[in-house]
């Protein structure tokens, strides 16, 4: 009987996790090699994941996984695999077959030990999802309350020189600015918060003036800030130049300095050997997600105009205010902060190979990059920025200055939300030249330079 059971143990040594996962009662959607479920053993909503291409599964309420189907089928069962029975029916359970006859079998009180093993990690992990999710309320309050107290401090009245840099990098007239643009204030003194210094504590490196605009939700409400710090002195996008240690410099053990460039920092061999690198003079704050950056207009327009950045935006209300008035005063512009909340959450399946880019992966093997899904998560519509149901017709601003290929699933991927959000509206995305975003494009426009 030993060598059936060991037969029987080395058959289940060889099923993939893909085979055993329906057999163990998991249901995996689509084509797509990573699936997210809630975990069979201590519950959540997406706390379970397996890889089917990697043959790998993860629990992270359990904080547990591995790359057999063996421990996942215990893990699912809440058997202990040290324990030759427990074993024997992870094995069954990866087989879809009953363990064989003569080998030693769970008994009852085990099974009742089992059961109230598993009721008791559910508990423990209810109880930690629990305390978590208390204090991720707990930052996002401290953090929001952070961001209406610099939204606030912000001047709405002396925004002039908010209404020069958008001038400078959209072409917006500055009494336009002052008309429309009602949520964009100025901050005339910001701090610029960069790393930790010796104490621990958050450094500043940089107190600038800045522009500020809340991130708001589909009731209006705010959940964060953009933060532009600017410099007009500083062409052509006229914001600071900052720099930052870069990853390979604190490898090197460079020292951790940032902040406006010195008379000899950076040093040309520091550009030379990538130990410093500029940082962003954009920020974001609170809660993106969900939510979008009023730049122009009345959101209850029937038509929107949506932008990554502030300043495609702005650039788009000058032309069409240029070219039509009264179309400029009946439409929202607005900017979504990033590529990836206009776009929204992808769905599982539908991923596909870059045309041409590879990477080696860790076998030197080169395979193909993998782009995102065009299609949204219809369970996930609400993560993009808030689409009212009354707009009529959309229309998207796609950046030419990013990875085509990439830009293009995600803008597929934003018609289609857009589509099953607000059924029957009209959404379209205009694309400027390659290599450039409608700001750029618009501004040169105005000067009278060929993009």
């Amino acid at each position: 009987m030993s060598e059936i059971l060991d037969l029987f143990i080395s058959r289940a040594r060889e099923v993939s996790i893909a085979e055993a996962a329906p057999r163990l009662g998991l249901i995996l959607k689509g084509r797509g090699a990573e699936h997210a479920m809630a975990c069979p053993q201590c519950g959540g909503k997406d706390r379970f994941a397996l890889n089917t291409a990697k043959n790998k599964w993860n629990c992270r309420g359990g904080s547990t996984g591995g790359n057999d189907a063996i421990g996942m089928a215990a893990h699912i069962l809440g058997l202990d695999v040290t324990r030759r029975a427990e074993l024997l029916e992870a094995c069954g359970g990866v087989l879809g077959e009953t363990v064989p006859d003569g080998a030693q079998s769970v008994s009852e009180e085990r099974r009742a030990e089992i059961r109230a093993e598993a009721a008791a990690r559910a508990e423990a992990a209810a109880r930690d999802a629990a305390v978590r999710e208390s204090d991720a309320n707990e930052f996002r309050d401290r953090e929001l309350a952070k961001c209406r107290g610099i939204y606030d401090a912000a001047d709405h009245q002396a925004r002039l020189l908010a209404a020069r840099y958008l001038h400078a990098r959209s072409g917006l007239p500055i009494e336009a600015f002052a008309q429309s643009c009602h949520t964009i204030r100025l901050a005339p003194k910001l701090t610029y918060w960069h790393g930790r210094d010796e104490r621990g504590f958050a450094r500043d490196i940089w107190c600038g003036p800045a522009l500020v605009l809340p991130f708001v939700d589909g009731q209006g409400q705010l959940t964060g800030i953009h933060q532009t710090w600017i410099d007009l002195g500083n062409r052509p996008k006229h914001r600071p130049l900052l720099y930052g240690l870069s990853k390979a410099g604190a490898a090197g053990g460079c020292e951790d300095r940032a902040g406006p460039p010195a008379a000899r920092w950076p040093s040309p061999a520091d550009f030379a050997a990538g130990v410093y690198e500029p940082l962003a003079t954009k920020k974001m704050r609170g809660s993106k997600k969900g939510g979008l950056l009023p730049v122009a207009g009345d959101p209850a327009a029937t038509r929107w105009v949506m932008a990554e950045g502030i300043e495609n935006a702005a650039a788009w209300f000058a032309a069409e205010l240029g070219d039509d008035a009264d179309l400029a005063c009946a439409t929202f512009y607005a900017a979504a902060g990033d590529i990836s909340n206009m776009a929204g959450a992808a769905s599982r399946t539908g991923r596909f190979a870059h045309p041409t880019q590879t990477k080696i992966n860790t076998k030197g093997v080169a395979r193909p990059v993998m782009m995102p899904s065009p299609q949204p998560d219809p369970e996930r519509l609400a993560e993009g920025f808030p689409l009212a149901p009354h707009v009529r017709e959309l229309l998207f601003l796609g950046d030419g200055d990013s990875e085509a290929v990439w830009t293009a699933a995600h803008m597929a991927r934003a018609e289609a939300r857009a589509r099953a959000i607000a059924p029957g509206i009209e959404v379209t995305t205009a694309w400027p030249p390659r290599g450039f975003d409608w700001a750029q494009v618009i501004v040169r426009a105005v000067r009278g330079e060929a993009a």
